[in-house]
């Protein structure tokens, strides 16, 4: 059963160790995979314990058929693959949410980079100063001089970082610096280069995002706030003619203010969502 669940897993997620280190975890495949199906087992066997008291009420109150507790069995599976499969799911949004995080200053941090470079400082000496900056990409730039410091080659740490890399960006400005190493090329143009492609990519996202903005702007305008305040009114109006009774009104109303909220909060997520990585 392990050896068929392992490869399983393997054939679901065949590159789980690259995924795990673009994640961030220092845990291994199979630690993660131990770690996880666990908690899978025991949300499973809780959400399917709920289940059996709700069939055992039936049973004896309704006369529901025993054989219904059959069911139990496939849904004990169903429900331990599915939480599985969310625990793994949540590794691509990690990732994501790292990407978000690194290209929010990135261009700030690689131009002070490519600063201490035109200043003639040793590529070592620019990649510490950049790790000691104050940004959310500074702590990217740190792992590299991390690995430096354990023993690991210049080159062989840029070419870990390349390989763990969360975001394009970050990998074409990685890149620049290896294949300097490499080649003995002229990092500072190159990475000029670079930068202005990146700042250009970032004009053309903002942009993009403006154009999306006015058409969901306006749809926020008519489901957020002018549907609730006409629907409300009308409805006070209609119970008024209806006289529903009290509790009922006041139900209506509750159901009335969950519905906004659960919209205000989806249009919250949706310009989330649609905001552009800001490279300041």
């Amino acid at each position: 059963m392990i050896i068929i669940f392992n490869v399983l897993i393997k054939q679901l997620f065949p590159n789980l160790e690259l995924t795990l280190r673009k994640a961030g975890k220092k845990e291994s495949p199979q630690e993660y995979t131990n770690k996880y199906s666990k908690y899978s087992l025991l949300f499973a066997f809780l959400f399917s314990a709920f289940f059996l008291i709700v069939i055992l009420e039936g049973i004896n109150n309704r006369g529901w058929p025993t054989f219904s507790l059959i069911f139990l069995v496939p849904l004990f599976f169903a429900l331990f693959f599915a939480f599985l499969l969310m625990f793994f799911s949540v590794l691509r949004l990690t990732i994501f949410n790292r990407r978000y995080e690194l290209e929010s200053d990135l261009l700030y941090s690689s131009r002070y980079l490519l600063l201490k470079l035109e200043s003639g400082a040793p590529l070592l000496n620019v990649l510490i100063d950049v790790s000691n900056l104050h940004t959310n990409s500074s702590k990217f730039f740190r792992e590299i001089v991390s690995d430096i410091y354990l023993g690991t080659s210049i080159e062989e740490a840029v070419g870990l970082a390349i390989k763990y890399s969360p975001s394009p960006a970050y990998t074409k400005i990685l890149e620049e610096i290896k294949n300097s190493l490499k080649t003995g090329a002229d990092i500072e143009k190159s990475m000029k280069s670079t930068l202005e492609s990146l700042t250009k990519e970032h004009l053309i996202q903002i942009k993009a995002y403006g154009k999306k903005l006015s058409p969901v702007s306006m749809m926020y305008m008519i489901i957020g706030t002018i549907l609730p305040a006409l629907g409300s009114a009308m409805i006070v109006v209609a119970t008024g003619f209806i006289e529903l009774p009290l509790k009922t009104s006041s139900t209506m109303l509750v159901f009335l203010v969950l519905v906004l909220l659960i919209t205000q909060f989806f249009f919250i997520l949706l310009f989330k969502a649609l905001k552009p990585q800001v490279m300041a």
